[in-house]
């Protein structure tokens, strides 16, 4: 195994590394997005809620 051996393996290393870390962080926005969606409909399901017993019940 000579010197030109090491750099290939060491830069084989890091193309994978870079790839975990990209993939990762596609995943992370994905999820972060689905997160904020589900939120986003938790809380318009609350107000429709809401607004059906006010509805319901006159002051």
């Amino acid at each position: 195994m000579d010197r030109s051996d090491e750099h290939s393996a060491f830069a084989w290393i890091m193309s994978g590394a870079v790839g975990v870390l990209v993939a990762g962080g596609i995943g992370k926005a994905l999820l972060d997005k689905r997160r904020a969606s589900a939120q986003r409909e938790a809380i318009e399901a609350l107000e429709r809620e809401d607004l059906d017993e006010a509805e319901g019940h006159p002051s």
